[in-house]
């Protein structure tokens, strides 16, 4: 990476110099290498659960867990991915023999009632869409697990907006937070937007018509 995006330049330092920050910035905006990169860099290999993140959907939580994955592969860290709608039993193996785990925060209520996660060495947790996980109705179950961790932790939140729950976690289980706010919207000047007006059954032959003649190196469809 050259040219790191607004939020990474702003929060990256103040990770590494070890402040509580919380990251108002929109999704997308590199969030995961923002706390991603200064975490892995101070973890140690082999040392229990050191690093906590915690995603509202499990689909955020694979692609939280991936990227981590695709980043400390020459750490010789491990990273646990955690969420319900799958069997326990093979989380609980990642679990015993990894260093950072992310999931979704009844998923990590479940293995704490089951005694098979143990945050007492958790040196970091991360909120990540913090503002979802309030509106979703998930900021008790965060509580009950950040009481699961050391005082001592750095903790680290980031969101779209800062409602009144993410202010009472502010409060409540943060040490003089830094708060760092990022462009919240795409400059409309980078924006083109163009429709077309066709029959429903020629939606998809039109689709595949664009995407071979635009040939985009990424696309969301």
């Amino acid at each position: 990476i050259t040219d790191p995006t607004e939020i990474q330049q702003k929060v990256i330092p103040l990770i590494k110099e070890g402040r509580d920050v919380i990251g108002v910035s929109k999704t997308g905006s590199g969030k995961t290498i923002a706390f991603g990169t200064p975490i892995l860099g101070s973890l140690r290999p082999g040392q229990a659960i050191q690093a906590l993140i915690i995603v509202p959907v499990r689909e955020l939580a694979e692609q939280v867990g991936k990227e981590l994955r695709k980043f400390s592969k020459n750490l010789r860290l491990k990273v646990a991915i955690v969420y319900g709608g799958v069997s326990l039993g093979p989380q609980t193996e990642q679990l015993r023999s990894s260093e950072i785990v992310v999931g979704t925060p009844g998923r990590l209520l479940d293995h704490l009632s089951r005694g098979s996660i143990n945050l007492s060495h958790v040196r970091v947790v991360v909120l990540d869409e913090a503002d979802k996980m309030a509106t979703m109705g998930f900021i008790e179950d965060v509580q009950e697990i950040l009481k699961e961790t050391p005082s001592t932790r750095q903790t680290l939140l980031f969101g779209a907006t800062i409602s009144e729950d993410i202010a009472r976690l502010r409060d409540h289980y943060m040490r003089s937070p830094v708060t760092i706010r990022a462009e919240h919207h795409v400059d409309q000047k980078l924006l083109d937007q163009y429709y077309y007006d066709v029959d429903m059954r020629e939606k998809f032959s039109l689709l595949v018509h664009l995407l071979r003649k635009e040939k985009p190196t990424l696309a969301i469809i």
